[in-house]
This record gives C-alpha cells, sequence and structure tokens, in this order.
C-alpha cells in the first residue's frame, strides 16, 4: 500500500506546484520578517537598488503579480494545447509522459510560486507596520527575471516534445530503463529462468488459491516480499498473472502450495497492487504498447504518416532486442537449499511478436514500405538473439508476408522485399 501510494504521489500533477507554492510561502514570511525586524536595525544603507520605498515596492509587487498570472495563464493553456495534440496526434495513452515530466510542473511551480510570493507581500505590505526602505520588492524582480528564463526554457521544452521523434526517443528510454530494473532482478544469485513450469518438488497437504479483492491492471508485484514469506514458511508460490494484465474480482492471482498447519496472512495478497490504468513500472509489455499506438495513429487515414510508422518500427526492434536477452516465461526465485519458492509468470517471444508488431503488420497491410521494414526489424532481431528466438522469428516473418495484400505490388516492390527476405534467412541461419 505503502508503494502505491508513494507513486501515485510522484504521478500527481499537483504535488511539484505545491511545493513551489509552500516554499513562495516561506519566502514571503522571511522576507517580511527581514524589512520589519532586520533592516531597521542596520548601522549601514543598502545599495539604491536592492531597497525601496514602501510605495515604490507596492508599485512593483502589483506589477508583478499581474504579470505573473498572465505568464501562469499562458503556460496553462500550452500545457492543455500540447495534451490536445498529444491525445489527437499520437496517442492518449502517451499524455502521462508529458504531464508527468518534471520539467513542465517545474516551469509552472515557478510561476505560481511567484505570483504567490509577490502578492503575499504586497497583503502584507502597509505604511505604518514598516520602518524607512524594504527589499520585499527587488526579491519580486529577481523571482521576476528568473520566472523569463523559464518560460523561454518551457518553450523550446514544448516545441522539443510535440517532435515526434523525441517523443518515440522517450518511450523507448522508457521501456529500456525497465528491461534494465527487470535484468537486474533476474541477474540475482537466487533467480533463474526458465522455460518450462518447474514441478512443486516437495509434497504439500494443501493447495489455496488467492483471488482479486478488486478489479483493475495490476500494476505492481512485491516480489521480494512473496518470495521472503514462501521461504520462511517452506511454501512454494505461483504468481497465476502477468504484471499489466486485467483481472477482476473472481481472478485467481496467486497459487500457494503449502502445509496444512501453514496460516496465510490476508496482507500476502496486497503485494500485488493493482489500479485503474495500466503503468509502464514493471511492465515493459506497455510501454512498447505506446511506441505501437503511435505507430497504429500514424497509419490511419486521418494522419497518413507512414514514415513515424517506420520509425516506431526500427525502436521496436531496439526494445526487443535488449528485451530477448531472457527468454524463458517463468521466472524462479530460489531458496539457499535451491528450490524453487516463488514462480512468476513471463511474456514469451512468440506474444511479445505478435503483440508489438502484428497490429502493425495489419494497419499497414496495403504499404509496401511498411513490409519492408517489418522484415528489416526481425532481420535486426534475429541478428541479435538465440536460435530459441530465430524459430519464432521466422514463424512470425511467415505471418507478416502472409498477411500482406499482395495485389499493390509491382515488380519493383517484389525485388526489394525478396532482398529483404533473402537477408532475414541468412540471419536467422547464422550461427550464434
Amino acid at each position: 500500500m505503502m508503494m502505491k501510494f508513494l507513486k501515485t504521489i510522484r504521478n500527481s500533477i499537483w504535488v511539484i506546484p505545491v511545493i513551489y507554492c509552500l516554499m513562495a510561502l516561506a519566502l514571503a514570511l522571511i522576507v517580511v520578517y527581514i524589512d520589519m525586524n532586520i533592516l531597521p536595525l542596520l548601522n549601514f544603507e543598502l545599495a539604491f537598488f536592492l531597497a525601496t520605498s514602501v510605495d515604490l515596492a507596492k508599485e512593483i509587487l502589483g506589477s508583478i503579480s499581474g504579470a505573473l498570472l498572465t505568464m501562469t495563464t499562458i503556460t496553462f493553456s500550452t500545457i492543455m494545447v500540447v495534451l490536445t495534440t498529444y491525445s489527437s496526434q499520437f496517442s492518449p495513452r502517451v499524455l502521462t509522459n508529458f504531464v508527468n515530466d518534471r520539467r513542465t510542473m517545474r516551469v509552472l511551480g515557478v510561476f505560481m510560486g511567484g505570483f504567490l510570493y509577490s502578492i503575499l507581500s504586497l497583503a502584507f505590505m502597509q505604511q505604518a507596520t514598516f520602518e524607512g526602505e524594504v527589499i520585499s520588492a527587488i526579491v519580486a524582480v529577481m523571482l521576476a527575471v528568473l520566472c523569463l528564463f523559464f518560460f523561454a526554457y518551457f518553450i523550446h521544452f514544448v516545441a522539443s516534445s510535440i517532435q515526434v521523434s523525441n517523443l518515440i526517443n522517450s518511450l523507448v528510454e522508457d521501456v529500456k530503463d525497465e528491461i534494465e530494473k527487470e535484468e537486474k532482478r533476474i541477474d540475482q544469485d537466487h533467480v533463474a529462468v526458465s522455460g518450462l513450469k518447474p514441478e512443486v518438488v516437495e509434497s504439500y497437504d494443501a493447495t489455496t488459491a488467492l483471488q482479486s479483492e478488486d478489479f483493475g491492471f495490476i500494476q505492481f508485484m512485491n516480489h521480494d516480499r512473496l518470495f521472503e514469506w514462501a521461504e520462511e514458511n517452506g511454501a512454494v508460490i505461483h504468481v497465476e498473472q502477468l504484471v499489466g494484465e486485467f483481472v477482476t474480482t473472481s481472478t485467481i492471482l496467486i497459487t500457494i502450495h503449502h502445509d496444512e498447519g501453514t496460516e496465510i496472512p490476508d496482507s500476502l495478497i496486497r503485494n500485488i497492487e493493482l489500479g485503474k490504468e495500466r503503468s509502464v513500472y514493471q511492465d515493459v509489455d506497455y510501454g512498447l504498447q505506446k511506441i505501437v499506438d503511435v505507430a497504429i495513429r500514424a497509419l490511419s487515414p486521418g494522419i497518413n504518416d507512414p514514415n513515424t510508422a517506420v520509425q516506431c518500427i526500427h525502436y521496436l526492434s531496439e526494445a526487443l532486442i535488449k528485451n530477448f536477452k531472457y527468454t524463458g516465461t517463468y521466472v524462479i526465485y530460489n531458496d539457499e537449499k535451491h528450490l524453487g519458492r516463488l514462480v512468476v509468470r513471463r511474456s514469451s517471444v512468440e506474444d511479445k511478436l505478435y503483440k508489438m508488431l502484428s497490429q502493425i503488420s495489419f494497419y499497414g497491410r496495403q504499404d509496401v514500405t511498411i513490409l519492408r521494414t517489418l522484415i528489416e526489424a526481425l532481420e535486426n532481431i534475429a541478428l541479435n538473439s538465440t536460435d530459441d528466438v530465430k524459430r519464432d522469428i521466422e514463424a512470425f516473418s511467415r505471418y507478416v508476408y502472409d498477411g500482406f495484400d499482395e495485389d499493390v505490388l509491382y515488380d519493383i516492390d517484389y525485388k526489394y522485399i525478396n532482398e529483404r527476405q533473402v537477408r532475414l534467412s541468412e540471419a536467422l541461419n547464422r550461427a550464434e
């Protein structure tokens, strides 16, 4: 539950702006305290540009607060325009990549914080309260200059974000980061990968199936806690579902093989957390699916941008090469006696190829460029894969070619496609 709460806070839009507003409130209180209690006690005069009279400070603070409110409104409107562009041109599922980007929220937070400081300082500014000059205005001026720099940076960031190449690269980097985390989990000494579901070696008196307490997408599995409980109690846990799958209240999440007297705590099932939408965290397939969504949208008649789909296919092949380092369909956590205590399912190579490339193949079945790029992508994957992966690639390549509409091909199309097929065959037959 704590992990889910922290993830919710991390992904919330309001967190960073609220932090910046609290910092602005603290700054306003500190500056007002300095103006009231420290400046009157100084034995020297500040430079003319550091302190102003109360009347001038009010004018400056009023002007800056109005300007910063306008900039905040413009920033918010720009964010809404970018979100509309992401949703209509790319995919609704990539909205979170822009919204959750800390740079977006920091810019909005700086403007909101600057406005809050100015308006609070103006509210505290009373002629009878302050003696002599104050520094509240010059602090507001420095914040306004800082906001200008952030605004210029924000314009650059937005212009960069709506470029499809940068978006695809960002999506791939998220996937590769998650793949590296998965590899680190698998590379642990007590963790192994297998293509076959391991048999339960020990004999147990009872088997308990725990069903989901709610419905939604599986967002997170705490493998370490499940493994610790199974090891401490001499049990074997089989996780029946994949991260990212949708489950209902009747879906079996885990199956536990245990002795008759073993007490299974209610909290055990809560190590598998559900949510209303999928997350890239622990879900490599969802990260890949976002790239697929961008490719499919590019192939739609309304967009008709096959070159973007081609770029997505190339990036997908790079991510799949990295993801196919481990090809087993089960991750096994072993105890000190090398007995499997936790068994977790993984997607197979065949499943990943079908899920990630079949839709692109279908919607691009009349575009020879898409067919040629898919064959090229399969060739690149084959050149960096084991024989087990190559067998799945060979089967999927036949699926791609058989599903293509050959009525749109001309002689020159056959020439280039045949060249690609020959290179794919050579890659598949090349020894590891």
